[in-house]
């Protein structure tokens, strides 16, 4: 549990989110603002570069605003570059999402106030996360002492993001729920359901071509603006392809409840798919000369530890064959021979997680101490 806090500790923050690619950051950054002002009550100021995309995922932000309030959690819109006065004076604690270059002026004012600066980073499961969790850094420009603050699978790092009510609104999410949830967007209940979230990289007319030799009946949740990029068969007997929009956070985590397996990408989907206590394939984000492969074993390696040999190696064929675009038909068929146990161990991993505190409760802990 959290500790009290002091009159100095954590009463409000800044939250500061560059969009850089697809939805990812500001998907993370809105729900560690949503957990700080929800679970937390601290006062948050979430300053973001991109409404138009940030909008996607909080509809009823107002493009044309510079500051504004939703669900009690202020937004700036703000540019990063070295000569931008767009950034509101520093509170007492900032985190720095992903740690992005910020303008020198204000670190310089976070310096002057002696603002506690906090670089979130990036989710991983590799060994080397333990050793870098909470070190800190000095500018150089402007002297000012970062703190590195790593999400993580283990109690040596800051744990992964979840929501305090999380286990409970999962456990409440019956099969009644999951029925309705499925026919609201034209589905049907009794067919198996996989969702599909993936780079548009990925060869998914393949895959479905695969999929249709199995000779199972399947229907695929894929996203919108994925679908339209898809130059689908009109003539599948097995398989039933369902595009779904935008989703907001609750909605998808539904969704990732309602299916026998999910297909997720990057680091928001990869997360609440644990949570979501579903089998599911990981999807890193993709990087140069396969870097993104490291991180993948490293997570695989983790998830596994407490896996039958059997399965362990069913999950390294399957998102190996995911990530390299092989699509085996025999893989295929043992995972779905797998699918029961797969489940439970899904199941049993996302509560091994539940054990652990909350990535944005460890934040708050470790301010507080501060």
């Amino acid at each position: 549990m959290c500790r009290i806090m002091s009159n100095k500790s954590l009463k409000a923050c800044h939250l500061i989110c560059k969009v850089i690619d697809f939805f990812g950051d500001i998907g993370v950054a809105w729900r560690i603002a949503k957990q700080l002002k929800v679970d937390f009550n601290i006062e948050v100021h979430l300053l973001v570069d991109d409404l138009m995309t940030s909008r996607r995922l909080i509809p009823s932000l107002d493009i044309s605003l510079k500051k504004q309030t939703v669900d009690g959690i202020t937004i700036h819109h703000c540019d990063f570059s070295e000569d931008s006065k767009s950034l509101p004076p520093p509170p007492a604690f900032v985190f720095n999402l992903f740690n992005i270059d910020l303008p020198n002026a204000y670190k310089l004012l976070m310096q002057s106030e002696k603002s506690k600066y906090i670089a979130i980073e990036y989710l991983s499961a590799e060994p080397w996360v333990e050793n870098f969790h909470l070190k800190p850094s000095i500018d150089p420009e402007s002297g000012l002492i970062k703190t590195f603050f790593y999400p993580g699978f283990t109690g040596q790092t800051g744990g992964l993001i979840r929501e305090k009510d999380l286990l409970s609104r999962r456990e409440s999410f019956v099969q009644a729920n999951r029925d309705k949830f499925i026919m609201s967007f034209g589905g049907n209940p009794n067919l198996y359901s996989i969702s599909l979230f993936y780079y548009p990289i990925q060869k998914i007319e393949a895959f479905l071509d695969v999929m249709e030799l199995m000779k199972k009946p399947i229907q695929f949740f894929i996203p919108q603006y994925l679908f339209d990029l898809l130059k689908v068969k009109k003539n599948y007997q097995y398989l039933h392809i369902i595009s779904y929009p935008f989703l907001n956070h609750d909605d998808f985590d539904d969704l990732l409840r309602s299916c026998n397996l999910n297909f997720v990408r990057g680091e928001d989907s990869w997360i609440r798919a644990i949570w979501a206590g579903k089998p599911f394939i990981w999807q890193p984000y993709i990087q140069e000369n396969s870097i993104h492969l490291i991180k993948l074993k490293a997570f695989l390696k983790s998830y596994c530890e407490d896996c039958e040999q059997e399965l362990s190696e069913v999950l390294f064929k399957m998102h190996d064959d995911w990530s390299n675009n092989k699509f085996n038909e025999a893989l295929w068929l043992d995972f779905f021979k797998n699918q029961s146990s797969l489940e439970s161990f899904a199941l049993k991993r996302s509560h091994h997680y539940f054990k652990e505190p909350s990535f944005v409760e460890s934040l708050v802990d470790y301010c507080s101490e501060t």
